[in-house]
């Protein structure tokens, strides 16, 4: 009986190692890839945060190339000169100096922290930098002077008549490197700017006393023996790791990622003792081991892959709020210049109509920038308690509506999700989005169910709470894995062309975010689709107010009449928006004078009173804010409206305050309303 149960055991081992051994070889190759994912993970971030250094920089000599110019340095009006260095330097924050090199001397002509006087001998870096400009001829990324004033320079050489006759140097704050490197960093990593002789530029420890001073012997070789690449070393803090690196080929700046060592070496150290558990025949511990491994590698792939998706979506809602901001400039231009046509043709049924189909396709247009700004997170949404009954009550009509008679629409509601924290009509508009596309899905007909629960299950990367799982689901033709990834990217469309615009879903995953929650899909091919948001349960206490709904939003009244010979200066540097708001108000009878920058808008307020200042927000040199703080000093209660298509909101209320604003892009009845409003309040 002895024998029979030992055989039996030995017949157990013997059918299973081959298991064991193949767990354990897959463990091996498993916790190598995972080393190599590490590794390409960390050299990405390094080359991103190369890109944003190098936009940085590029930024900074787009603004110092501004004087370059000058007619003043031209000339040799070294007292005018540096009182106008001295306002593009205050334009400029993160600007600690501006110094001006005359490269035939080879001596610094002055520097904004002296005052003006005799010239200087240039110190080391500029002295470098001053023979590589003369060798390229083009502007440069410089390096970083050592403590106790630590500056990054950039340099813009000036010619005059194709000769090399200045250079003109900004220095920077390393602060302002400081807050690139700690946007791509991971909280409590190691991580460093170099410049390109080796010195710290930014650094995530210790950067009171390191920056401007020479890097570590391993920093320093792993720059001069590549571009890129993977690198061991220690820190001056004794901290012992693997550093990933990207040098820019422009201004040779590098950015180094650290990895703790532990990250590296562990998947081969696991994977050895993965392989000599196997050779001992330790069934038990193996297949354990290889369990509570594959499950917490498919659980950081999946938290990696949410990490990486909201970091690509936060890219592109970036590039997007830009090009909206553009958009809205160019919309601004051509709906107006539009309706002044329009306002011309009276009499004209053919060319009227024309303007009318041009003018209902730009503002199609500016719907879509409209999206798109909802999509970058720049337009902010109100978010507060919002009754999911009323919400259902009031939307159900519009929904059977849309979606037609072919399809049977649901919704059901438990008690204890009835109010969550978000913006009514947004939160509307989104499940119009959903519903519209569940019927595309469906053209035979079928079921769109709206669902609100308690959700049971949220993301980790979710603030702590309680939350409602708010689903559409249909019974349409679901999507591939390859749609269902890219469903929330903006334009991206399995739609005929024509048909859509690929913003739906992206509006509604923004709506989402905006609420402090989340969307997932869930969706087979022929078995529909399910879209949950995940959204922030109200407060106990909270009182969601009344609804309206997001089709029908009430107009403000007319402003009173206001008497039309006031006086207004218009100030845009954008040429053909500003030629439509002065011709536009001269039409209405406004007195009208206008300029392209700040500068020339002060010196029409001291030549004449105004009214009213119109002016743009962002501007070069002086922004619309900076005006109207100036405007006022020289003209005190004089009345601001500020006119933009500026796509950050939050920052724009932030510099503005509680100051009129009027948001590209508008058209002449809109223009000439908010003047008359302007007016009118000034005066009661």
């Amino acid at each position: 009986m002895r024998f029979f149960r030992r055989s039996l055991i030995t017949l157990g081992v013997a059918a299973t190692l081959p298991t064991v051994v193949f767990v354990a070889v897959g463990a091996f190759y498993f916790l190598r890839a995972e080393r190599a994912r590490v590794e390409t993970d960390t050299l990405g971030r390094s080359e991103i945060a190369t890109m944003l250094v190098d936009g940085r920089l590029r930024r900074d000599l787009a603004a110092l190339n501004v004087l370059t110019s000058s007619v003043d340095l031209a000339r040799g009006n070294m007292r005018e000169f540096y009182s106008r260095v001295q306002r593009v330097q205050a334009a400029n924050p993160a600007w600690r100096t501006i110094v001006l090199i005359d490269v035939l001397s080879a001596q610094e002509l002055f520097d904004l922290r002296r005052p003006l006087g005799e010239p200087r001998a240039l110190d080391t870096v500029h002295a470098q930098a001053l023979d590589d400009i003369r060798r390229s001829q083009a502007p440069s990324a410089g390096s970083i002077t050592a403590p106790p004033e630590a500056l990054a320079w950039v340099y813009a050489p000036v010619s005059n008549d194709g000769v090399l006759r200045y250079v003109l140097a900004a220095g920077i704050e390393p602060k302002a490197f400081q807050e690139l490197l700690t946007a791509v960093a991971e909280p409590g990593t190691t991580a460093a700017i170099v410049d390109r002789q080796g010195s710290f530029v930014a650094r995530t420890l210790s950067f009171e006393t390191r920056v401007g001073t020479p890097a570590t012997e391993f920093v320093r070789k792993a720059i001069s023996e590549g571009d890129s690449g993977l690198y061991p070393g220690t820190t001056y803090e004794g901290l012992k790791n693997y550093t990933a690196f990207h040098t820019s080929p422009w201004s040779q700046w590098s950015a180094h990622l650290a990895v703790a060592s532990t990250a590296i070496d562990a998947p081969t150290r696991w994977s050895f003792v993965a392989a000599a558990l196997a050779a001992s025949g330790a069934l038990l511990l193996g297949g354990t081991l290889a369990v509570l491994m594959l499950r917490d590698m498919a659980e950081r792939r999946r938290a990696e892959e949410t990490l990486r998706q909201s970091q690509k979506m936060e890219a592109v809602g970036q590039l997007t709020g830009g090009i909206a901001h553009d958009f809205n400039n160019l919309l601004t231009a051509v709906i107006g210049n539009l309706d002044l046509i329009r306002n011309k043709v009276q009499d004209n049924e053919r060319l009227r109509r024309l303007a009318d189909n041009a003018l209902e396709a730009s503002r199609r247009g500016a719907k879509l920038a409209s999206q798109l700004l909802a999509f970058s997170r720049s337009q902010r949404m109100a978010v507060g308690p919002v009754d999911l009954q009323q919400l259902f009550n009031g939307m159900s009509g519009l929904l059977t509506q849309s979606v037609g008679p072919s399809i049977d629409v649901r919704m059901s509601l438990d008690p204890d999700a009835r109010l969550v924290m978000s913006d009514a009509n947004q939160l509307e508009l989104a499940l119009l989005n959903l519903a519209v596309n569940a019927r595309d899905a469906m053209p035979a007909g079928g079921k769109l169910i709206i669902s609100a629960r308690r959700a049971n299950v949220v993301d980790r990367h979710l603030a702590r709470g309680d939350y409602v799982q708010l689903s559409v689901t249909d019974t349409g033709v679901g999507m591939t894995e390859e749609v269902r990834a890219r469903a929330v990217e903006p334009f991206f469309t399995t739609k005929p062309v024509g048909q859509g615009t690929g913003l739906g879903l992206s509006q509604v995953y923004a709506v989402a975010r905006e609420s402090g929650g989340s969307l997932h899909i869930d969706s087979e091919t022929q078995q529909g689709t399910t879209i949950r948001l995940i959204l922030p349960l109200a407060p106990a206490d909270a009182v969601a107010p009344p609804l309206a709904s997001a089709a029908l939003v009430a107009a403000d009244p007319e402003p009173e009449p206001v008497k039309k010979s006031a006086s207004v200066v218009v100030v845009d540097d954008d040429r053909l928006v500003r030629r439509f708001m002065t011709e536009s108000l001269r039409s209405l009878g406004y007195e009208v004078r206008d300029t392209d920058n700040g500068i020339d808008a002060l010196v029409l307020l001291d030549a004449q009173r105004c009214d009213l200042l119109l002016a743009d927000f962002a501007m070069p040199g002086m922004n619309g804010a900076e005006l109207a703080k100036a405007a006022q000093m020289k003209q005190p209660g004089l009345p601001v409206l500020i006119v933009s298509g500026y796509a950050d909101s939050a920052a724009l209320e932030a510099v503005l305050g509680t100051a009129r604003q009027l948001r590209k892009p508008f058209d002449m009845a809109e223009l000439g309303a908010a003047v008359a409003e302007v007016l009118q309040s000034s005066r009661s």
